[in-house]
């Protein structure tokens, strides 16, 4: 169907005469520029006319340039060249929403929406729209459109007189009183939830314009809407292939990425009846990673994980960390990096990579000079900024270099990566949950050497993390008899449901596998489990003196346990107490944080420290994790310190340290950990 234009310009005038948008339009002809754009709702112009929405996505340029026209009609006291209202729709609907992979020929010149990460953005530039010439001969004034990035120059003077025309003509251009408008060149790539396989996120090319241009930064999670439109490679030869670029009409933020998942009522219905079954902890812990035998303690704690503390803003602008870190330190074997990629899957904005092919500026930011801007240096954002207010899953955790596992620090604990590169200062977010697993320094768990001593983390990392959790791989004989049925049964299971439909084989039952296998099928899939977590966010718990009783008394009864200068836990942890309740209380909907909660984050907490922190004796010694040095270790210095300064004038060979420091107690090992301490 085709529209003439006066007919076109009739239905804009219909939908701008409805009061949403005449109070719109009022508000910009009292305060225009500060305000220029008409903010239109396509549902509006579909409600209105179906047949007209449909033909405004194959003919957006003309159907938005008539538009343009009828509300500056309505607003007459704009009319200085190269002064406009822009016309800016958004809510596009679900079938001109495209992924970047999918876009082809047939999508140029139409309207459609674009979502993705903002991978880089250059700086705001002026753009001119309509530049100003003034004739050298006779002075008058000759207004040019400018499209395009050359500068188009008057061919001749529009003096009626026409003298200035009969010889050659110079042109003076007036840059001061020249129209503007601000424009920005932005790069945003597929998010990775959406990627299938060993696919690489695409990435497309956006020009954002006039006064939306500079509120993108990198690592946002954008919605794009414009026109896809093609542009000639700028080789030296002429080429029949184009590149294809984005003009932005307007963007759409993702507030939180949670609301990436529409709820819907019967949703919502469905989510309070969840919360209200005494078995959902259990539950949700069975739902996370099903395939996995065993590990309850740790899904448990990766389960509280997922719904998280609060954010918290204080008085004086102080932020509180309330996303959940936690570290899985085990044997090979024991599926660690199979839960972090499950969890990278389930979180609605999971990344997942490898401490060893990762860098220090691919984890934070880089900055790159490439020919996306003027050749200037710019910033891409890493991992953990693309993971803003998600959960990102490292891997290998051990085997990054000292230098790139340093740049953690500040992103885990301020939350926030501040970069000085290039020329370039700038502070990004990384509002997220770490998901680590690292193995022991030797390869594998030994019995005889304290857990602390196999881990190779340095103290500072270490003290960041809420829980650390230790997975061993001991021969057992009950145990390895229900872990070899779990894994033979999930293959089985996985054979049956990878047969054709109706596949008929002798001796085989595929239902009765289904049935019996029916254990490892996780009791709420995955879409249900986003919404239940999406649902759980608008939640902000408050503790009650109950709650708040259990913990301090925790806190208070571990601080006691100390053996002489050691220290047995820090504040550090207790604000893990905090958030560990807190996101305990959201995982039952609730807005109190009871005593089942605070038991639980106490739970948690004390058997953590047990497992790093313990003496063996019942006391604990928290020094461990955040020094690197146990209290213990600390008086064994002191000991071999006062050998050295009393017998080492001429130096002391190893062997005469060893008998001084069995005479005062230590044993061989003792006194060579010290000395390589030293």
């Amino acid at each position: 169907m085709t529209y003439e234009d006066s007919e076109i310009e009739k239905l804009w005038e219909t939908v701008f005469a409805t009061d949403k948008y005449r109070v719109m339009i009022g508000d910009i002809a009292d305060n225009y520029p500060q305000k220029k754009s008409v903010n239109v709702d396509y549902e509006d112009i579909n409600l209105y006319d179906v047949a007209f929405s449909a033909y405004l996505l194959e003919e957006p340029d003309r159907c938005i340039d008539i538009a343009k026209k009828a509300v500056m009609n309505m607003v007459p006291n704009i009319d200085r060249p190269g002064q406009a209202i822009n016309v800016r729709i958004s809510n596009l609907p679900r079938d001109a929403k495209v992924d970047i992979r999918n876009l082809r020929a047939d999508h140029l010149g139409r309207l459609v929406a674009v979502e993705g990460l903002v991978r880089k953005v250059t700086t705001v530039k002026p753009r001119m729209t309509y530049a100003l010439f003034r004739c050298a001969r006779c002075g008058s004034e000759i207004w040019v459109p400018q499209t395009g990035m050359i500068m188009k120059e008057p061919l001749m003077c529009n003096n009626p007189d026409g003298s200035c025309n009969k010889q050659a003509t110079r042109f003076i251009e007036d840059l001061k009183a020249s129209t503007y408008i601000d424009t920005q060149k932005i790069e945003i790539q597929e998010r990775p939830e959406g990627l299938r396989g060993g696919s690489q996120p695409e990435r497309l090319t956006g020009y954002v314009e006039d006064d939306i241009a500079g509120l993108v930064t990198a690592g946002n999670s954008i919605t794009l809407n414009g026109i896809l439109r093609s542009q000639e490679k700028s080789d030296r030869d002429k080429t029949t292939v184009f590149e294809t670029f984005l003009d932005v009409i307007s963007i759409e933020f993702e507030q939180h990425e949670y609301d990436e998942i529409q709820i819907t009522e019967e949703d919502e219905k469905k989510i309070l009846a969840m919360s209200k079954d005494p078995n959902l902890y259990s539950n949700i812990i069975r739902s996370i990673a099903p395939s996995i035998f065993g590990m309850d303690d740790e899904k448990k704690a990766i389960a509280l994980q997922l719904f998280g503390g609060c954010h918290k803003v204080m008085d004086d602008g102080t932020s509180l960390r309330g996303d959940i870190h936690i570290l899985l330190i085990g044997d090979p074997g024991v599926a660690k990096s199979q839960i972090l990629r499950y969890m990278s899957n389930l979180a609605p904005r999971g990344i997942y990579t490898s401490g060893k092919s990762a860098s220090a500026a691919g984890l934070t930011a880089a900055a790159v000079r490439d020919d996306f801007g003027d050749g200037r240096w710019t910033l891409e954002a890493g991992a953990l900024v693309l993971a803003d207010k998600g959960l990102a899953c490292i891997d290998e955790l051990d085997k990054m270099t000292e230098q790139d596992r340093s740049s953690l620090h500040e992103a885990m604990e301020a939350q926030r990566i501040s970069v000085a590169k290039a020329g370039i200062n700038a502070t990004l977010q990384c509002r997220c949950s770490m998901l680590a697993a690292a193995n022991p320094k030797y390869g594998r768990f030994e019995e005889e050497t304290s857990i602390y001593d196999q881990i190779e983390l340095p103290p500072p990392l270490m003290s960041r993390f809420d829980l650390i959790e230790i997975l061993t791989d001991k021969p057992d004989k009950v145990h390895d008899e229900k872990l070899s049925s779990h894994i033979l049964a999930t293959q089985l299971r996985g054979q049956a449901r990878m047969l054709p439909e109706g596949a008929d084989i002798e001796g085989i039952d595929v239902e009765d596998i289904l049935s019996k296998t029916s254990d490892i099928k996780p009791i709420y899939d995955i879409e249900t489990l986003r919404k239940y977590v999406a649902y759980s966010k608008r939640i902000i718990p408050v503790m009650t003196p109950e709650a708040n009783k259990i913990i301090q008394d925790s806190f208070l009864r571990i601080r006691k346990l100390g053996s002489g200068n050691s220290v047995p836990i820090t504040a550090r942890q207790l604000e893990g107490y905090v958030r560990l309740s807190e996101a305990s209380a959201k995982m039952r909907l609730s807005s109190r944080i009871t005593e089942q909660d605070a038991n639980n984050a106490a739970e948690l907490i004390e058997a953590y420290l047990n497992r790093i922190a313990g003496n063996g004796d019942g006391t604990y010694d928290i020094d461990k994790i955040s020094t690197g040095i146990s209290s213990k270790d600390r008086n064994k210095l002191d000991i071999i310190r006062s050998i050295m300064n009393e017998y080492g004038d001429t130096g002391l060979k190893m062997e005469e340290i060893q008998i001084h420091g069995s005479n005062q107690g230590l044993s061989e090992s003792e006194v060579e950990r010290a000395v390589k301490t030293l």
